[in-house]
């Protein structure tokens, strides 16, 4: 008796115990809450920090002051990879909405749920003229597959504006599963520009540079227009401007000169590069136009009188007198022949507009979709130490220069082109676009007399400084219908209906170039693919199914047997 009443109160007293340990635990969970709830952090315990947002994106989440809205169509019966899109755009706006105090409010949506054939259209119709894209899947479904229409976007609401989100990024020749995960690594650069564009007050000005023949208003509507969601944009004649006025932008867009550059207008550049502006140099060599192939089916290049070879040269590059032609090219329409006395046309590629992926590992270009460039020349960089050059574009392997004058003929695009007539005479991958940065010497160095123009500043070099320099000028024109004035999406042919990534890419020169709030180191984010071996899996699948099922299961019996078998000791008479 006295050994049973010694071991209900030893049960009495260890019950107390672990009651008094379960109420401590409870009261410094609460303790602590109540100290920390003022602060905010959270842990990211992933190696790439998948889900720790930039210093760029969590300012842009706290410029969000009123509640935004945001409309994600990833909801709905999805492919594995999209399957993992969609959980990942969940969790960068929970990052978000975390940091804009409750502002960002999000919800996923299947739009066709319900929907029949023509309201499925009318869907895909109606978000495309929104600016969002949708892309066509293949799913397995039993033995048979079947397509899809999914749409890996979103629409944000902000005090009355609609902005569209694209989040899946497709790149050129891509497997689908690194499209996936390059899309995953631009989801926190794809909702923090969208915020951007919301959220952002107009304080920089870039200058569009006129009075040597570059691009009108119209070939450049739709690059100033999206510009001007960032920047004020002003089209300026040089010609008449001080050498000081430049100094009021942050950076200058020279676009396609066809006239001479004054010795003057130059010193007005140099001047402006000396003193830390930023200029995107889209400079061609020939003068080649396809319009030129109406009238008759040949023409032979002659070379632009820009005379800014100097310049270029000094900042170390140089831009060849050639054209390259690619057979990684876009088409054109040919006339093919008459069909009831109608003309019929098709599509035959031109080598003369190489289409072009960005480089892999540069947040200027990376992920975006491959650029279009027509008549572009090569580019040679010099060797100059203080000057780092970053290719940006380059040529397939299966390109080759037409040294000028360039002999164009419309024949080309009817000619059965092989992949051996492109090797035999050169090596491919021609530099067309590059990036400049370090310390830039005055072209006027040792050619300025101060004592003539004593009132003129002169800086003979600049320390740190960036330009970029691409060897198109069209990259940056949309096409316009003559006929109607109907201006066309820039990056997009009328032609073959394509859309490139000519827009994307000049948005981000630009705020690589002059956007100082760091949004664009955000795109160098880089996620790890971490595939498994199908091979591998499909050969050792129900080995570790059953390993996966089993083992939890022999786990929690082996743990009860095991306290069992220790409380039946503990506690024995």
């Amino acid at each position: 008796m006295k050994n049973q009443s010694a071991q209900a109160k030893k049960m009495r007293y260890t019950k107390s115990q672990s009651l008094l340990q379960l109420a401590l635990v409870i009261a410094i969970v609460v303790v602590a809450n109540l100290v920390l709830n003022p602060f905010f952090f959270r842990i990211d315990l992933t190696k790439e920090k998948r889900f720790s947002l930039g210093d760029a994106s969590k300012k842009l989440a706290e410029k969000v002051t009123e509640p935004l809205y945001i409309k994600v169509f990833l909801e709905g019966e999805f492919p594995a990879g999209f399957k993992r899109l969609s959980k990942s755009s969940k969790e960068m706006l929970d990052e978000f909405a975390a940091y804009s105090h409750g502002n960002i409010q999000y919800e996923f949506i299947d739009p066709f749920l319900d929907a029949n054939a023509k309201k499925t259209e009318d869907i895909i119709v109606e978000l495309g003229n929104k600016g969002i894209q949708p892309t066509n899947v293949q799913i397995k479904k039993e033995d048979e597959f079947a397509q899809k229409i999914i749409i890996p976007g979103a629409l944000a609401y902000y005090k009355g504006v609609e902005y569209p989100m694209n989040f899946l990024k497709s790149q050129f020749g891509q497997d689908p599963e690194e499209v996936i995960n390059s899309s995953i690594e631009l989801l926190e650069y794809e909702i923090a520009n969208t915020l951007r564009k919301a959220t952002q007050e107009k304080t920089k000005k870039i200058a569009i540079i006129e009075d040597h023949g570059e691009l009108g208003r119209w070939e450049m509507a739709e690059a100033q227009a999206m510009l001007s969601q960032f920047y004020e944009v002003e089209r300026l004649p040089l010609s008449i401007q001080v050498p000081q006025r430049l100094n009021d932008f942050a950076g200058i867009i020279i676009a396609k000169p066809t006239k001479e550059i004054s010795e003057f207008d130059k010193f007005k550049i140099d001047q402006y590069i000396m003193n830390g502006g930023k200029v995107l140099w889209l400079i061609e060599s020939q003068l080649a136009e396809i319009d030129s192939l109406q009238n008759e089916n040949i023409f032979v290049s002659t070379t632009y009188p820009t005379h800014v070879d100097d310049m270029l040269f000094k900042y170390g590059i140089r831009i060849n007198a050639n054209i390259i032609q690619d057979l990684q090219c876009n088409g054109i329409p040919i006339l093919s022949g008459l069909k009831d006395g109608v003309p019929q046309q098709k599509l035959l590629p031109w080598p003369f507009y190489p289409v072009a992926p960005g480089a892999e590992n540069n947040s200027i270009v990376k992920g975006i979709e491959p650029v279009w460039f027509q008549f572009a020349s090569s580019i040679d960089t010099l060797a100059n130490p203080d000057i780092k050059k970053t290719v940006l574009f380059q040529s397939s392997p299966y390109s080759r220069v037409l040294a000028a004058p360039a002999r164009v003929d419309l024949n080309t695009a009817r000619l059965d082109l092989q992949p051996e007539m492109f090797r035999r005479n050169s090596n491919g991958n021609f530099i067309m676009g590059v990036l400049l940065e370090g310390k830039f010497i005055s072209n006027f160095r040792y050619r300025f007399d101060a004592s003539k123009t004593p009132d003129m500043p002169f800086k003979d070099f600049v320390e740190n400084n960036k330009m970029i320099v691409i060897s198109d000028g069209d990259v940056i024109r949309n096409q316009v219908k003559k006929s109607t004035g109907e201006v066309f999406p820039l990056g997009y042919d009328r032609y073959t209906r394509e859309t490139f990534g000519n827009k994307k890419l000049i948005q981000n020169c630009i705020d690589y170039l002059c956007d100082d709030s760091g949004i664009i180191e955000i795109r160098s984010k880089e996620i790890k693919l971490r595939l498994l071996d199908k091979g591998k899996v499909k050969k050792e699948r129900n080995f570790w199914t059953m390993i996966n099922i089993g083992l939890p299961i022999a786990l929690i019996l082996l743990f009860g047997f095991i306290n069992k078998w220790i409380r039946k000791r503990k506690y024995a008479a």
